[in-house]
C-alpha cells in the first residue's frame, strides 16, 4: 500500500516532462538551391550577382561568438542572404535568408500563399503569435540551430526568415 502514494508522484512528475518532450517540425528552407550552410560561391552560382553586398566585420570582442566575423549580406529585388565567415572574410556560409518578394519561393512557398496552404506544406506550426498587425507561424530550421519564421497579414504571406543561431 505504501508503494501506491510514491507511484503516484512518480507518474505526476514523468508525464509533464514526455507531454513537453514533442519533436519540433523543422524546415529545410530553400531558395534556388541555396539554404543555410550554403557557401559564397555557391550562392552566386545559384543567383548570380547580387544588386548591393554589404559587409560588416567585428573584433573577437564585439562578436557574439568570441571570434572575429565577417557578416556579408547579398541582396537581390525582394531577398536577402546574409553570409557568416571567420575575421577575415573566408569561409562564408549563409546563415539568414529573407524573401519579401512574390519572385522568389522559399522551399515551395511563395508570398500570398494561405496559412492553411504553409500547414499543408510543412505540418502544424511550433508556436504561433500575433504582433503588430502579423500572425507569426515558428518552425524550427533543418538543424534545430535557428528558426524559419512566416509572416502573414489579412491572412497573406507577406515574408518568410530564416535565421541560424550565432
Amino acid at each position: 500500500m505504501a508503494l501506491r502514494p510514491f507511484l503516484l508522484i512518480l507518474i505526476l512528475l514523468i508525464l509533464p516532462v514526455g507531454l513537453c518532450a514533442q519533436k519540433l517540425n523543422q524546415i529545410d528552407l530553400t531558395v534556388k538551391n541555396v539554404r543555410s550552410g550554403t557557401t559564397y560561391q555557391e550562392v552566386l552560382s545559384n543567383l548570380g550577382k547580387p544588386v548591393k553586398t554589404a559587409r560588416t566585420s567585428y573584433k573577437a570582442s564585439q562578436a557574439c561568438s568570441g571570434n572575429a566575423e565577417t557578416h556579408l549580406s547579398l541582396k537581390y529585388p525582394g531577398l536577402e542572404i546574409t553570409l557568416l565567415g571567420d575575421g577575415k572574410g573566408k569561409h562564408l556560409s549563409v546563415y539568414a535568408i529573407e524573401i519579401t518578394s512574390g519572385k522568389w519561393s522559399g522551399s515551395g512557398s511563395k508570398l500570398g500563399d494561405s496559412i492553411e496552404s504553409i500547414e499543408k506544406r510543412f505540418g502544424k506550426s511550433n508556436s504561433i503569435e500575433d504582433r503588430s498587425g502579423d500572425k507569426i507561424l515558428y518552425y524550427a530550421d533543418r538543424q534545430g540551430l535557428g528558426g524559419v519564421n512566416f509572416y502573414f497579414r489579412n491572412g497573406k504571406l507577406r515574408r518568410i526568415l530564416m535565421t541560424e543561431a550565432l
